[in-house]
């Protein structure tokens, strides 16, 4: 998994990604599960500094 610069602290940190429950829940209820999965968006957490943003 590519790593991003955390915009507060600067450290690395995974970037985040889907949770398997949204998958599962996306393939079960294609198409509109995708939008829904394409809705909520990808979220990165520092473990460093606990911040959260879009990424």
């Amino acid at each position: 998994m590519p790593n991003v610069s955390c915009p507060k602290c600067k450290a690395l940190t995974p970037k985040g990604g889907y949770k398997t429950w949204q998958i599962i829940v996306a393939i079960c209820f294609f198409p509109l599960g995708l939008i829904a999965l394409d809705a909520d968006g990808k979220t990165s957490t520092c473990y460093k500094c606990g911040h959260t943003w879009q990424a």
